[in-house]
């Protein structure tokens, strides 16, 4: 079986025996390989500098905002 030409040249399809080496442990729901825990990332950790950009983004989202709905409500008379 060949892989997908989009793939990378390391990775290859599993066969239908390889597919018998996933085991799941019911009580705790982990997914084992070969009798090896396969381990799952839940959560992306960001570094100092980009949870730091994405504060300014965020900031500067909301700041954005503000000023549309105040212009859209009207609530900064006298400015056009």
């Amino acid at each position: 079986m060949t892989p997908p030409p989009d793939w990378p040249s390391a990775v290859q399809p599993l066969s239908i025996e390889g597919v018998s080496l996933l085991g799941i442990d019911p009580t705790t729901n982990k997914l084992y390989w070969h009798g090896k825990p396969i381990v799952v990332r839940d959560r992306v950790r960001l570094g100092l500098w980009e949870l730091i950009l994405v504060i300014l983004i965020a900031c500067g989202t909301f700041g954005s905002f503000i000023v549309e709905l105040g212009n859209a409500l009207d609530w900064w008379p006298g400015v056009e």
